[in-house]
C-alpha cells in the first residue's frame, strides 16, 4: 500500500494516481459494520475499499488535500471576481464530500485545517439549534457523508456522539438520527389510546393454573390473592363472594 500526494495505491483493489480521482469520500457498508473509502474516477467508475482503519482513511483525504493543494498552488493567480471560497478548507471539504455550496454552508460544521483536514472542531459545532427546528429534510446522501465522516473522527465508536432532541428537525438532529439510528417523531402523530388503557383496574387478573387465578392490587403489587373458581370457589382472602373473586369471573 502506498498513499502520498501524486498517488494512492491499495492492493488488490486501486493504483492510480490522484488527477484521475474526481472525488473522495466515506460511505457505510451495506450491514453498518465497516467504514468505505470510496473514490469516484473521472472516468465514472466508483472503487469502495472496505477494512481500512481511521487512521489510513484520514491518511487518504490528507493526501488528497495536499494534492489539490499543490494543483492550486500550480494554476495562475487567482482572477478579480473569481470565488474565494474555491482556495478555502471547506472548498476542499466541499470536493472531498461532494456537496453543493448550499448544501456545506447549511450544514452546523465549521470548516478548519486542523486535526483532520477541514474538520476543526466538529465535536463543538455540532450543536442543537431550536430556531432551525422546522429545517426541512437533508437528502440521505449528505445525512450519509456527514454520518460518515463523524464514524471516521471518531474511530468508529459514535456513542459520545450528541444525541438529538426530541420534535426537532434542525440540521444537528437530522444528523445526529441517523448516527444514533433513532426515527424521527412527528409531533402531530399522537398514539392512539385502546379502550383497555381507558379502564379503570381495582385487580390485574393472571392465570396461574387450571381454575387458579391470582388477584394483584395494580398500585401495591404486594397484595395479591390467589382465586381458586372449581368447586368450591375460594379466595386466599377467607372472605366468600369477595371483589378478587368478582374481579377474576369479570375478567
Amino acid at each position: 500500500m502506498k498513499i502520498n500526494s501524486q498517488i494512492i495505491s491499495i492492493p488488490p483493489y486501486i493504483s492510480v494516481s490522484w488527477d484521475k480521482v474526481s472525488l473522495l469520500q466515506t460511505k457505510n457498508s451495506s450491514d453498518g459494520a465497516d467504514l468505505l473509502l470510496v473514490l469516484q474516477l473521472t472516468d465514472g467508475k466508483e472503487v469502495s475499499i472496505p477494512n481500512l482503519g481511521p487512521a489510513v482513511i484520514n491518511e487518504a483525504f490528507e493526501a488528497h488535500i495536499q494534492y489539490v493543494e499543490n494543483q492550486k498552488e500550480s494554476l495562475p493567480q487567482q482572477k478579480s471576481g473569481e470565488p474565494e471560497a474555491q482556495k478555502s478548507p471547506a472548498g476542499f471539504m466541499q470536493q472531498l464530500m461532494g456537496l453543493t455550496p448550499d448544501q456545506l454552508s447549511g450544514m452546523p460544521i465549521r470548516f478548519g485545517v486542523s486535526g483532520m483536514p477541514g474538520m476543526e472542531g466538529m465535536d463543538m459545532a455540532m450543536q442543537h439549534n431550536q430556531a432551525q427546528s422546522d429545517t426541512p429534510d437533508l437528502p440521505p446522501e449528505v445525512i450519509e457523508k456527514i454520518s460518515g465522516v463523524a464514524k471516521l473522527l471518531t474511530g468508529g465508536d459514535l456513542s459520545s456522539f450528541p444525541k438529538p432532541e426530541a420534535h426537532c428537525n434542525c440540521t444537528h438532529c437530522q444528523v445526529a438520527r441517523a448516527i444514533h439510528g433513532i426515527s424521527k417523531v412527528d409531533p402531530e402523530v399522537e398514539e392512539p389510546i385502546t379502550e383497555e388503557d381507558l379502564k379503570f383496574r381495582d385487580w390485574d387478573v393472571a392465570k396461574v393454573g387450571d381454575k387458579l387465578y391470582t388477584a394483584t392490587n395494580p398500585l401495591d403489587t404486594k397484595e395479591s390473592y390467589n382465586v381458586y373458581i372449581g368447586t368450591p370457589v375460594g379466595c386466599t382472602c377467607g372472605q366468600e363472594h369477595c371483589e378478587h373473586i368478582r374481579a377474576v369471573l369479570s375478567s
